[in-house]
């Protein structure tokens, strides 16, 4: 039985070595792919939902993101990109970041997609060259700047960088535990998000050159926002990846678990 525990344990912490099978990406099949970056696409023809009070919005693009490492693992970056890439160019006017806009939803895929392919150290170079972009900001140093990448920020670099938590996410991700699934899924969504919308901060930041009158006291309706989209992503995350595998569909955990 021990023995039967250690092998599990060891390939749920081993990375994948099924990335350069022929007609996958990065051990996802390219039909997923493709699937998802045209959802995606879709999704962007979908009006937002807006949040009282500010400019903030629901969309479902946001929500794909947020789910999308787990459900393709690190090829979530290419299906986010391409997704983001074409939907800039049907829908212009939806591209508030420019010709750019496409790299935000490209990097919470990435970090998410990483992580649950075992890739954590190259997810948290990722997540703190994102960070950087922000600190390095000069209008960052304003008074209280450094709370706008707060809180999810810290939570991704914990469940990055603290093994415990990095395994016990991963591994309940992997096995699809009915119950343990949810605060596993909640903390891959907040990694997904956070990458995503602190790089659209930092864009931002860099671009219209904000100062902290604007972020620090709009803070917390922003985390509001973000709790929000964390919250209903982890619901449909988890209704997504076990509708996937009870219809025996191809997905990440099959690959990586």
């Amino acid at each position: 039985m021990k023995d039967e525990r250690s092998t599990t344990q060891n390939t749920i912490d081993q990375p994948s070595r099924r990335w350069d099978v022929k007609g996958r990406i990065l051990g996802i099949p390219i039909s997923l792919v493709v699937i998802w970056a045209a959802l995606f696409v879709t999704a962007s023809a979908i009006p937002a939902l807006p949040v009282p009070g500010m400019g903030g919005v629901i969309t479902i693009n946001a929500i794909m993101t947020a789910i999308s490492g787990v459900v393709l693992g690190p090829a979530a970056a290419v299906a986010n990109m391409a997704g983001g890439i074409i939907s800039m160019l049907l829908f212009p006017f939806g591209a508030f970041l420019g010709p750019l806009s496409f790299l935000t939803v490209t990097v919470g895929g990435l970090v998410s997609g990483l992580l649950l392919a075992n890739r954590w150290k190259l997810a948290g170079v990722v997540e703190l060259l994102v960070v950087a972009t922000w600190f390095v900001n000069p209008d960052s140093w304003q008074t209280l700047m450094w709370i706008v990448p707060l809180p999810y920020t810290a939570v991704t670099l914990l469940v990055i960088f603290f093994p415990p938590l990095r395994h016990w996410a991963r591994k309940q991700i992997l096995s699809l535990d009915r119950v343990r699934i949810w605060p596993a899924m909640f903390l891959y969504v907040t990694v997904a998000h956070s990458a995503e919308f602190l790089t659209t901060n930092a864009m931002v930041n860099w671009m219209y050159d904000l100062s902290w009158q604007y972020w620090v006291p709009t803070w917390l309706y922003w985390v509001s926002v973000d709790t929000v989209i964390i919250v209903i992503s982890t619901i449909i995350g988890v209704g997504v990846l076990t509708g996937l595998h009870r219809a025996r569909l191809p997905h990440a955990t099959e690959i990586y678990r």
